[in-house]
């Protein structure tokens, strides 16, 4: 009931007000596991995302900072979030990760662990690619433009959903993480250049 309530109210905040604009739907898997990749430029993304996917529950791996707040911790944990410690190996955040995946839900990670306060992408950290191949999970890259600026709107605000990459099961190396990080970082510049241009 709580997940209902609060999406029919992110739907209209979001899509009514901000006038949110989403491409890619058709590119979301219907079942099974996938790791869903986005950008991330605001603590507004994780619900930002989460009304973008209509016909599935993302469980976040995201900061656990964003949980001090008992009211947003409240509305994130509504979307399937749980939280993870920055700076040092999370094994608890990891095994709950990988449980998520077993159970065929999609994961969403934030590549660049952190929210980037400029234009362009930041430095991927090896965590989403370590767990894609780890795990054999296919990626989605996905690109929100415009977050960054709310609950101000500056320019358009969308959501942008690529087509899922698929990983083959293997040792997570330091070549084959950043191999894979490079992947996913153009698909997703890919996705914000193709939108812009679009727009222009």
């Amino acid at each position: 009931m709580g997940y209902k309530i609060i999406r029919a109210v992110l739907n209209f905040i979001f899509f009514g007000i901000f006038r949110l604009h989403v491409e890619g739907r058709e590119n979301v898997p219907s079942k099974g596991a996938i790791i869903v990749a986005p950008n991330h430029k605001s603590d507004w993304d994780p619900p930002l995302i989460g009304v973008a996917f209509d016909t599935r529950i993302i469980h976040y791996m995201a900061k656990e900072e964003l949980f001090k707040n008992p009211i947003f911790g409240w509305i994130i944990r509504q979307f399937g979030t749980f939280p993870v410690k920055r700076g040092a190996v999370d094994r608890t955040a990891i095994r709950q990760a990988i449980r998520e995946l077993k159970a065929g839900n999609p994961l969403g990670i934030f590549p660049e662990g952190t929210r980037i306060r400029r234009d362009g992408l930041g430095r991927f950290h090896s965590g989403m690619a370590s767990l894609a191949l780890m795990t054999g999970t296919p990626i989605l890259p996905v690109a929100v433009i415009g977050s960054r600026y709310l609950p101000h709107r500056k320019g358009p605000l969308a959501v942008l959903i690529g087509k899922p990459v698929p990983v083959k099961k293997e040792r997570p190396t330091d070549e084959l993480v950043a191999e894979l990080n490079e992947e996913i970082k153009g698909k997703i510049q890919q996705l914000m250049d193709d939108y812009q241009a679009k727009i222009s």
